[in-house]
């Protein structure tokens, strides 16, 4: 068995330690903490849902008081217990903002593979997307017509490819340091949705140019994109970079899910 990093180990055990935890008040300051945060004003669970024959654990944030709308964060290649502590104290965030926010770990229906993606595992995890969306939709005091999905790296590129198709229920999408390199098998089918893309621009793992091939497709499938670039040195983001991303994704969300149509 290989060894974890310091980092990689400390991210592990505070994923351990959140599933272990079962439903925990979110009052407490969380580290992560941004420039914008507010007071702490939501509760963090365990979760579970179905999609297919799998139960997808994950995690799921319900704000004091709904304003209504919610969101699924997707996580990357190294799954759950890695990303689930840099997601944390902004899902926090934006359940005290009154978004009910889901974590889920669509490796639970597929696991990553040894010997390389396949379209089988990208088929699975688009549905966890798809379901997870659903499921948020079905939560005390969320409309399922304002539920958004968005991903970082891989799963950015499930939670922007997966909801430019006819059947898939989310609202909105937004995909962070994703692009057209990580899977060049776009989906054939379109739909007309806003969709935020937002990207480092020293990302040398998935490139600026290929967030913008994908954001190309994604327009071409009737999809209305926009497109951020942030100032991250690596695919591999630090504490004040994810403010930024949180940021952007906050305004996103506000914009189209909160604003009065006129």
């Amino acid at each position: 068995m290989s060894r974890l990093s310091k980092p990689a180990l400390a991210a592990a055990v505070a994923a351990a330690l959140l599933f272990s935890a079962g439903h925990v008040s979110a009052q407490a300051p969380a580290s992560g903490g941004c420039p914008e945060d507010v007071r702490h004003n939501a509760t963090r669970a365990a979760a579970e849902f179905v999609s297919g024959s799998d139960t997808i654990r994950g995690y799921i944030y319900r704000p004091a008081i709904s304003n209504g709308a919610g969101i699924v964060l997707l996580h990357g290649a190294q799954g759950l217990p890695v990303d689930a502590p840099r997601f944390d104290a902004h899902a926090i965030q934006l359940a005290s903002r009154g978004y009910t926010v889901l974590v889920p770990s669509y490796f639970d229906a597929r696991p990553w593979p040894r010997q390389g993606v396949t379209g089988r595992d990208m088929t699975a995890w688009t549905k966890v997307g798809a379901d997870a969306v659903r499921h948020v939709g079905t939560q005390a005091g969320v409309n399922p017509a304002k539920v958004a999905l968005w991903g970082y790296s891989y799963g950015g590129y499930l939670a922007t490819d997966g909801s430019v198709r006819e059947d898939a229920p989310a609202a909105l999408a937004i995909g962070v340091s994703t692009g057209q390199a990580i899977w060049g098998q776009n989906d054939r089918g379109g739909r007309a949705i806003p969709v935020l893309m937002i990207h480092g621009r020293a990302d040398t793992a998935v490139t600026p140019s290929s967030m913008r091939d994908l954001a190309a497709n994604l327009r071409r499938r009737g999809a209305t994109v926009q497109t951020e670039t942030i100032d991250a040195q690596s695919h591999v983001y630090d504490g004040p970079v994810w403010c930024d991303v949180f940021r952007y994704t906050r305004q996103f969300l506000d914009t189209h899910l909160l604003t009065p149509a006129a």
